[in-house]
Order: C-alpha cells, then structure tokens, then sequence
C-alpha cells in the first residue's frame, strides 16, 4: 500500500471514529433526557393535579433524536444535530486548559433546547416562533457544557470536571423548564393583527391567524442577537 493510501485510511480512521465516538455519546445523552422527561410528566402530572387537573403536561417522543414535553403553555423540544461538529476558533473554548491538552475535545455532539407556545402547534400558527433556549455540547469522553441564558448558562459551564450523569440531566431540564414557564407571552404588536385576508378567515380559525410568541433575547458567543 502506498503512503497515500495507509495516511488516507489512517484519516479515515482517526477522523470517522472520532466522529462515530462523538455522536454515539451525544445520543446517549439524549437518550438519558429523553427517561429525564418521562419521569418528568408522570411526577408533575401527579404533583400539579393535586391542585390544579387543568393543566397540561405531556411528554412525546418524536423521533430518534427529537423529544418533547408540553407543560402548562409551554413545550419545550429537544433536537439533537446527526452530525459531530467542531467549534470555530474563535470560540473561547479553545482557550479551555481541558481543551488545550487535547484538540480532539474541542469535537463535540450538540443538543438544542426549543422553547414554543404549545399552542402554535395545537392551532397550527405556522408564523408563530420558537427560541433556543440553551445548546448542549457533548465530547467523546461524555463531558458536556452549555451555552444558554441565565442560569443554564452559569451552571453548567464547566466542561473538564461536568460528565453526563441523571442527576445533571434532570437539573438540565428542571432549569430549562423553570425558565420557559417564567418568561411570558408578549402581546402581539396592533399593527401586526389590524388586517387579515377574506382567504384567511374562510380557511382558517381566528386562533391560527394571529402570531404570538415571547419576548425573549439571547447572546451566544459569536452571534449578534440582543440579550433580554
């Protein structure tokens, strides 16, 4: 074989298993949420219809790498990306001693958390928009950390000593939740619903027609969007 072809195969090897590594990691993680939040429904079922039967909370599994859970007017859904991903350089990562002792860390799985109005989905308000609520990054070696708003993004920061276990994960989640739930729908702008067509009232209930969301604002690190 040709010193082409063993540095080819050796690529293929180094950089194929570590991204075979990185996403069977990154899946375990979700996997581990996904139990996270059926525990989640069948405790807060049981905790919040104490006092109030009306509220809802329901947990779907949607796919291999989506979840979802619906509480109260919330839904907040979990969708991991199929690929490994490596950060840009100039990410502050990079500046991670854990990182610095091995690049290959720096290749990581990554979990967005999705905050909508479970509504949008119940009236099909196609307009409506969802925000990303907090990103988790997983490595081959099951350690993780977050960039996410408040406390999500505090907690969870320390990428060398945080390793993927249920009792994080269920704090992950809890704090995802209790952020959704406090943040609250904003009134839609006048100017945004003094009109709608004849077709959209024919074809359409009034619910599905007018745009609702948060008033939210993040700032993950090389993006531009307003901080609430």
């Amino acid at each position: 074989m040709s010193d082409f072809n063993v540095n080819l195969v050796q690529t293929i090897l180094s950089k194929g298993g570590l991204s075979k590594d990185v996403t069977d990691k990154t899946y375990d993680v979700l996997q581990g949420i996904k139990k996270v939040l059926k525990e989640y429904e069948t405790v807060l079922k049981r905790e919040v219809g104490k006092s109030d039967s009306r509220i809802r909370i329901h947990y779907k599994d949607r796919s291999n790498f989506e979840a979802e859970i619906k509480v109260a007017d919330d839904m907040l859904l979990f969708v991991m990306h199929s690929n490994a991903l490596v950060f840009d350089h100039g990410h502050p990562v990079w500046k991670n001693s854990y990182v610095r002792l091995d690049e290959s860390r720096a290749t990581v799985g990554m979990i967005s958390i999705y905050n909508f109005l479970s509504d949008s989905f119940k009236f099909e308000r196609r307009n409506d928009t969802g925000h990303l609520v907090a990103r988790i990054f997983v490595n081959r070696e099951s350690h993780f950390f977050i960039e996410g708003k408040r406390q999500l993004g505090v907690l969870f920061n320390d990428y060398g000593t945080h390793i993927a276990n249920p009792e994080l994960l269920k704090s992950i989640v809890e704090q995802a939740l209790i952020f959704s739930l406090e943040i609250d729908v904003a009134v839609p702008g006048y100017d945004a619903m003094k009109e709608i067509t004849v077709y959209e009232a024919m074809i359409n209930t009034m619910q599905s027609t007018v745009s609702t969301g948060k008033r939210l604002g993040f700032k993950f690190e090389g993006e531009g969007e307003p901080e609430a």
